[in-house]
């Protein structure tokens, strides 16, 4: 219509009409772009919170894990301890070297496990090989990692954030890795001494078979220290996850 107009000015060469019926289409044109862009600030923004909500939940569920995860540890390595003492060996010790670093804190007192309870002596090596090993949820962030997504994301403190603690989830799956190798070789070496997880096992008798078996009780300390490791990966990785929540909390409230 407006085309056929314009042609129609510009054979009478009326260039004051053309004129105005040129703006008219530039306008509408660049409002028209405008729209287009707005809408899609919009969709992202939309989309952006979206994404925020998936990793707070995803959070959530890390969390729930490291949680278990810590819990479990605790009572591996006090059972460990409480193996060796009752043996009448030294205790677990643990002393890293290695520095200190933004994403891990190695530090660790072993004295700061749970005393073991007198009550459940009869199954200690049942905790000493138990086992519990979150698995992060990464699923949020590999999806908009792998749809580029990750570029909605205005605020690029927080996308680097994300990025760490994703790092950090890799370590705890690699300690998982390396820990539930070490348990299978610990669990097939209790079960050449007669052990095995939930049933029981005379407290003074264990203590014996531990005493007069080094192979036995240095596989003990093994899995202490490893278990320990273990701990302080997820231990930082759940550090990392609050922060991160809270951080993904107060983003999204400002953005309302």
């Amino acid at each position: 219509m407006i085309l056929r107009r314009i042609i129609g000015h510009f054979r009478k060469q009326e260039w004051t009409a053309i004129a105005i019926d040129f703006v008219i289409v530039v306008v509408g044109v660049f409002i028209g772009l405008q729209a287009q862009e707005w809408s899609k600030r919009q969709d992202d923004r939309r989309r952006e919170s979206q994404i925020v909500e998936d990793l707070l939940a995803d959070l959530d569920i890390d969390r729930d894990q490291y949680a278990t995860a810590m819990i479990i540890d605790m009572r591996r390595i006090s059972a460990a301890d409480a193996s060796l003492v009752g043996a009448g060996l030294p205790p677990i010790e643990f002393e890293w070297e290695a520095p200190e670093t933004d994403l891990v804190s190695y530090s660790f007192d072993p004295s700061d496990a749970p005393a073991f309870p007198a009550d459940k002596r009869d199954r200690i090596w049942t905790s000493a090989s138990a086992g519990y090993f979150p698995t992060p949820s990464t699923s949020t962030y590999d999806a908009m990692v792998g749809s580029g997504e990750i570029k909605i994301i205005r605020d690029r403190d927080i996308v680097r954030e994300i990025q760490i603690y994703k790092n950090l989830t890799g370590s705890v799956i690699l300690q998982n890795d390396k820990l539930l190798r070490l348990r299978e070789e610990f669990l097939h070496l209790g079960a050449s001494y007669g052990l095995a997880p939930y049933a029981a096992t005379p407290a003074a008798d264990y203590f014996r078979l531990v005493a007069n078996e080094p192979q036995l009780a240095a596989a003990i300390r093994i899995q202490a220290t490893f278990t320990i490791f273990h701990h302080n990966e997820i231990r930082s990785a759940d550090a990392r996850a609050a922060a991160l929540q809270e951080r993904l909390k107060a983003y999204l409230e400002n953005k309302e």
